[in-house]
């Protein structure tokens, strides 16, 4: 049992010498970070200079032929707006982009770039709305009071009690 004792004694000194050493900051671990934005030294900056820098984001490939959202706005200024640039609309318009949402209601309202949609406009109106788009409320309003047929009506109020 001594035996054993005096053992684990000399591997416990043994480990103790060799670990004994005091570690050096290192930059990437959050303790060592800190210490060199505290007080900076030349092994921090050496380690800043030393570390590769990210490589840039890619962006996204863009879809072939797929058109801008400046050139979207283009197009539907100018009453040519494709059936292209209504997915690209309607893709932003998923993804709450309150520009896209405008766009694609007033869009539905006068029939550009497809067939004109009071109902469906109404309810891009109201999702404009929600996103905090000025005016999208009174366009909603108004299109409820002076687009829509009585059959159009009792169909946006039948979804609107369903929700």
């Amino acid at each position: 049992m001594a035996l054993m004792m005096r053992g684990t004694c000399v591997l416990l000194l043994l480990g103790i010498a060799v670990v004994g050493q005091p570690a050096s900051a290192q930059f990437y671990d959050l303790d060592g970070a800190y210490r060199c934005l505290k007080t900076p030294d030349p092994a921090c900056e050496k380690n800043l200079k030393d570390q590769p820098s990210p490589p840039a984001p890619r962006p996204p490939p863009p879809k072939p032929n797929e058109p801008s959202f400046p050139q979207v706005l283009a197009h539907v200024r100018d009453k040519a707006a494709t059936s292209g640039d209504i997915e690209v609309l309607a893709r932003l318009a998923e993804a709450n982009d309150p520009r896209a949402v405008e766009v694609l209601a007033w869009c539905r309202l006068n029939g550009i770039g497809g067939a004109r949609d009071p109902v469906a406009a109404y309810w891009l109106y109201r999702q404009a709305a929600g996103l905090e788009v000025p005016h999208a409320r009174e366009n909603q309003i108004s299109i409820f009071e002076r687009q829509l047929t009585p059959e159009q009506r009792q169909e946006v109020l039948t979804g609107e009690n369903k929700r």
